[in-house]
């Protein structure tokens, strides 16, 4: 990947010490990232070279978010905390310097742990690796399965799937499960997955009431009347009024659309987000365009400028 996608949204930031570092989680559309390169210079390694493989390995994993800050805005490369354990293993603390090998081994034992820990509690209630029965490398194929199953769905939530096996095994936080506990688990997890899915399955063969027919906008006859629109109805979208993109009060069958799969279960945030672009964008066009055309007409003549939407009733 060549590039990353930026995210200039306004997001919710913990900043989290850590040996005498500052590591942060930021709070992306309802799930846990953490900058990268506070970690990777905590722990004493070339960033350049991290980066990159941050690009190849770990492209479906990270974005650029635009943050706040002491000195202002700034764009940070941050990476989904339940990928952070996937990037921690792929450095051998053998084979970096010995001077920073102890930082290194350190920082595989406890970031994750910390940081996950400020995520769901705000604050690291105790020293973690008092109670430590498991490394980090005993617990991978168990971060490895919650992972998946945040793909598939039920990790929708990140912090919850935790919640369950602290549940289930009676424990404050993962490393404090044994090895053989690690591997129960596992399949823990695998038989929770087997469950949502057969749910999901039946919940998606059944029929969703969805009806959106053109007639759908006559229940809104008062606001498009208000707005000067009659007899709605459509067939060529160019000639939908661009008034009825944006604002509070227009109507949405795309809107209600989304209400009603998320009613059913399904997560459509992406969708929603990329809606919500689009009635953002349009609005701010909307009035940039009208603007030129009163700045225009005011400094030509009174008959100059351009209409964006179609001079003709509906």
């Amino acid at each position: 990947m060549s590039t990353l996608a930026k995210e200039a949204v306004h997001c919710t930031t913990v900043t989290v010490p850590f040996h005498g570092s500052k590591l942060f989680i930021i709070n992306h559309v309802g799930e846990p990232y953490t900058p990268m390169k506070p970690i990777v210079e905590g722990m004493g390694l070339d960033w350049s070279s991290q980066f990159t493989k941050l690009k190849k390995r770990f492209s479906k994993g990270i974005a650029e978010i635009t943050i706040p800050s002491e000195g202002g805005e700034q764009t940070m490369v941050c990476l989904a905390l339940r990928k952070l354990a996937g990037w921690l293993n792929t450095i051998s603390p053998n084979k970096v310097n010995p001077n920073i090998k102890e930082n290194v081994i350190r920082y595989q034992e406890e970031c994750d742990d910390v940081l996950y820990e400020y995520w769901t509690k705000g604050e690291v209630q105790r020293k973690l690796t008092r109670s430590r029965k498991s490394t980090a490398t005993q617990l991978t194929p168990l971060r490895q399965t919650a992972e998946r199953l945040i793909t598939t769905g039920l990790g929708k939530i990140y912090p919850d799937i935790w919640r369950l096996v602290h549940q289930h095994f009676d424990v404050d936080h993962i490393h404090q499960l044994t090895p053989q506990q690690v591997t129960e688990a596992v399949e823990y997890l695998n038989v929770l997955e087997g469950e949502y899915l057969g749910k999901r399955q039946s919940m998606t063969t059944s029929v969703l009431d969805i009806e959106l027919p053109i007639t759908w906008w006559n229940q809104h006859e008062y606001i498009l009347n208000t707005n000067g629109y009659n007899d709605f109805s459509h067939i060529n979208p160019c000639r939908f009024p661009i008034k009825m993109l944006f604002g509070d009060c227009a109507p949405s069958a795309i809107s209600s659309l989304l209400i009603t799969l998320t009613q059913a279960g399904y997560d459509v945030s992406a969708a929603r987000l990329e809606y919500l672009a689009h009635r953002h964008y349009a609005e701010i066009m909307y009035y940039a365009i009208e603007k030129i055309s009163r700045d225009s007409s005011s400094i030509l003549n009174k008959g100059t400028g351009f209409r964006i939407s179609p001079n003709y009733k509906i």
